[in-house]
């Protein structure tokens, strides 16, 4: 009893510390949780974009939609490694507008309605973006009705379809574009030329001065004659900081360890080629082995007398000696087999005519008996130019009564080429493509000429095994033991190798001049630590990069931002030296300007030579004799005639000039030029709208691009 009684009245506290337990379990818990989404949040975050955080997960997403686009609207069956780095980059470009841009545009009340939306998607002003796409469908985008009924089809297939997706991505641009646009009228209408402007303008357009003028150089004062202090350094960068503003760049140095053939390497080459002769020279079907046994992959084609080399034409086109296998030899760093597969007598070049008939799920049966029929009547003796007209779905051909011009075979497809090539004039053909079928006619024939087609078996020159594994046991010898730049300095210096420079945006895809580098510029920007070596995903400090592996060091960070006053010290210096020389120079100047009545008098007194410059204007680039002068031009033009200026100080050195003469224009200025140069001028205000407003918008946003982490 005692025992319970003790339980009970220890009840309270026992139940408080098992709660107080189980609530800091939970708490603890939630806490790791929430931490742990917080750090995978983190982990995941491919940018910030005015305030919204974008994920990797959501922006491969875009960037894989994107590319089925173009895979569609280019008819490519995959994307290349630039192309695919093009896809990302326009990805993210079109993110930073679409959530900027829309931002401005939600602030300011700036929509676009349901009637301007079908304009610019079916209507009467289509998207010229949409229209382009529309006419690689075989269809006239003029044409209201099949327009529509091809955009029904697209939007009835799945949402994931590469048309449709390809659809909804030109109708978010196209409406994006037209959004754009409305903002840009909106902005330009706000602004106004006063007439003012427009006579100035016209004055400076009317008028212009003849010039002489004298020019002592900064070079006649040394830099060592001129003292600058910290303090004026200082100064002077407190108060020009938007000259010193720098993009976020990391610098490396790097040795480059090349990877090339050995003559060991190229002799085997050659060697293999020369053991496979024999086998070339029985196979039965020449381009059935050619295919087989070639590292380079080429179609089979008609070549003439001319096309390939001299050593080449004198073996395929001469009959005493064509019958066997020509080689190995040498050519785009690698050795060659050619052996003659077949010879004819065919054109150069032939002339097509066509009648396009579009193809979808509904008309499939009818466009092929339709098809079908044509081929009879032609056969028969009927109007290819009229039944063109009447039937072919292309109109820029249908008009010309089919005709497209005149082809080559590399104008052709491949499984066009023999068929055509080899045909007679007048001869017909059918033949599927997508989104259609085409009715072919061979209208006319050059002179035909003998041609060959070879089978030619490649093998590159490349490296071999031991080769690389030379090369990566010398970069492995070199980076040994090694960690910081000094090491790295003392094994470039002992070792006697080229030390190279890169600087490195976060972004780039690699190295200027190293191919398949991205990786060191991505492990740049994944350290905040100078004067270490590199180290890649592998935890090796050797890079490969396509033919070469890679030592680097990062050297420097430089963020964005204004650059320190240490980094611009130097060219603080030089610019106060140059101040300071004009100052000097330009008393010197005003000093012979007060006792003189002539140019010639202050060109005497400060050994300067008298140059002359005739039809200067406001508009004019530059100085004859002088250079790029805007300041100096800018003060000649608004002197009086045989007026001394006073000195000017300018790009080169410190001028004095006179006007010797002015040239007005006697005409009154029409209403007409008034109107034309106001014209000018708000064409000139439009497109500064056009190109600064977006840029302007973006740089004040605050974006934080982070893809650097994950590609």
């Amino acid at each position: 009893m005692a025992t319970l009684q003790k339980i009970r009245n220890k009840g309270g506290i026992l139940v408080s510390i098992i709660i107080g337990l189980s609530l800091l379990a939970f708490i603890v818990g939630d806490a790791l949780s929430s931490s742990s989404q917080i750090l995978d949040r983190s982990r995941n975050k491919v940018g910030v974009i005015a305030g919204e955080t974008m994920s990797i997960q959501d922006y491969q997403a875009l960037v894989n939609k994107n590319e089925s686009v173009i895979k569609v609207i280019q008819r490519l069956p995959s994307l290349n490694d630039e192309q695919r780095q093009q896809v990302q980059d326009n990805t993210w470009q079109t993110e930073v507008f679409r959530i900027v841009m829309g931002q401005e545009f939600e602030k300011i009340g700036l929509g676009v309605s349901n009637d301007e939306m079908y304009s610019r998607l079916i209507g009467d002003r289509l998207d010229p973006t949409i229209a382009q796409f529309i006419s690689t469908l075989g269809v006239d985008p003029s044409d209201k009705a099949q327009l529509s009924a091809i955009i029904q089809d697209i939007l009835q297939t799945p949402r994931d379809n590469p048309y449709n997706v390809t659809w909804q991505f030109l109708e978010q641009q196209a409406i994006s574009s037209y959004q754009m646009a409305k903002y840009h009228s909106l902005l330009a209408k706000a602004l106004y030329i006063p007439s003012a402007q427009v006579d100035e303008q016209l004055t400076h357009s009317t008028s212009t001065v003849d010039v002489s003028y004298l020019v002592k150089s900064y070079n006649t004062i040394s830099d060592s004659a001129v003292t600058v202090t910290p303090s004026e350094i200082k100064a002077y960068y407190n108060s020009h900081q938007q000259l010193f503003k720098q993009q976020e760049s990391r610098q490396i140095s790097y040795v480059s360890f090349d990877v090339s053939a050995s003559a060991e390497d190229i002799q085997e080459t050659r060697q293999y080629l020369e053991d496979l002769k024999p086998d070339f020279a029985a196979a039965a079907n020449v381009i059935e082995f050619a295919s087989t046994n070639t590292e380079v992959k080429a179609e089979p084609r008609f070549y003439k007398k001319g096309e390939m080399s001299e050593e080449l034409d004198a073996f395929l086109f001469d009959g005493t000696k064509n019958a066997g296998v020509y080689g190995p030899y040498e050519e785009n760093n690698a050795y060659n087999l050619i052996r003659v597969a077949d010879r004819k007598m065919i054109p150069d070049s032939v002339r097509l005519r066509q009648i396009f008939l579009t193809i979808d799920q509904t008309n499939i049966e009818s466009r092929t008996k339709l098809a079908d029929s044509l081929m009879q009547q032609l056969r028969g003796g009927a109007s290819f130019d009229l039944l063109a007209r009447k039937y072919s779905a292309d109109p820029n051909s249908a008009v010309n009564g089919g005709d497209i011009g005149w082809f080559t075979q590399e104008m052709l497809p491949n499984q066009l080429r023999d068929s055509i090539f080899l045909a007679n004039r007048n001869d017909v053909k059918l033949f599927p493509t997508q989104g259609g079928l085409v009715v072919l006619q061979i209208s006319g024939r050059s002179a035909a000429v003998e041609k060959v087609v070879v089978g030619i078996v490649t093998k590159e020159i490349s490296p071999s095994t031991q080769t690389t594994n030379k090369v990566y046991n010398e970069a492995r010898v070199f980076v040994d033991n090694m960690d910081d730049a000094a090491e790295f300095e003392k094994a470039v210096t002992e070792k006697g190798y080229t030390k190279r420079y890169a600087t490195l945006g976060k972004n780039d895809v690699s190295i200027a001049g190293v191919e398949k580098s991205r990786e060191v510029v991505r492990e740049a920007y994944m350290t905040n630590s100078t004067g270490r070596v590199l180290i890649n995903d592998g935890k090796s400090p050797i890079f490969e990069c396509g033919n070469r592996y890679i030592v680097a060091v990062l050297t420097s960070i430089k963020e964005e931002g204004v650059s320190s006053l240490k980094e611009v010290t130097p060219l603080i210096q030089r610019e106060v030296i140059r101040k300071k020389k004009g100052e000097i120079i330009a008393k010197e100047l005003q000093a012979a300007i007060a006792g003189s009545e002539s140019l010639l008098s202050v060109a005497q007194k400060t050994n300067a030579e008298v140059l002359d410059a005739a039809d200067i204007s406001f508009a004019s680039f530059q100085l004859p004799g002088a250079g790029i002068e805007p300041k100096v031009i800018a003060e000649v033009v608004r002197l009086d005639v045989n007026r001394l200026s006073a000195p000017i100080i300018g790009n080169q050195g410190v001028f004095v000039a006179v006007v010797t003469n002015r040239n007005e224009n006697a005409e009154e200025v029409s209403p007409e030029q008034v109107e034309q140069q106001k014209f000018l001028l708000e064409q000139m205000r439009n497109e500064r709208v056009q190109y600064q407003t977006l840029p302007s918008i973006i740089q004040a946003a605050k974006i934080e691009d982070l893809r650097y982490k994950f590609y």
